[in-house]
């Protein structure tokens, strides 16, 4: 009775082992991020006066309210070129706008519709409203990526 109690016992302990080791992995395992330098070529604007505001967007809920990098930069010969560096891998949009008058701000009309040139990642455009994140959002999976935004 005493060698059957004991037969129990480990057939019981090894039983857990196996189906904690099922359940539970031993081993933990992490996805390292690619880190990328995102080149945005940007072109077809009208004139070189005022600057051109970029903002990168990381998803739906942020879109055109709260960029996670932006930056400011001149415009060229109806051209630009952005390069931000040590951006994840990840999904990005892009929204930009040619401050004319460089105030800050992009101005609209009394209907609250842009008065100044804008643009997006993928070429979204806004219909009846803004540009809509899934139409504008892009992977970045590489070192290096680049976009090209056309006003």
């Amino acid at each position: 009775m005493k060698n059957l109690t004991l037969i129990i016992i480990c057939i019981c302990l090894v039983s857990l082992e196996a189906y904690s080791q099922n359940r539970i992995p031993t081993e933990t395992f992490i996805s390292e991020s690619v880190i990328s330098e995102l080149t945005i070529k940007i072109s077809g604007l009208d004139s070189d006066q005022g600057t051109l505001k970029v903002g990168i967007y990381t998803s739906e809920g942020s879109w055109l309210s709260k960029s996670k990098f932006s930056q400011v930069t001149e415009i060229v010969n109806g051209s630009a070129i952005v390069i931000f560096e040590e951006i994840p891998s990840g999904t990005y949009g892009i929204s930009t706008y040619h401050d004319e008058d460089d105030n800050s701000v992009l101005d609209t009309n009394v209907f609250g519709i842009p008065s100044e040139p804008y643009a997006s990642s993928r070429g979204a455009k806004g219909r009846f409203g803004p540009p809509k994140w899934k139409d504008a959002k892009f992977e970045i999976k590489t070192n290096t990526h680049t976009e090209e935004i056309k006003f």
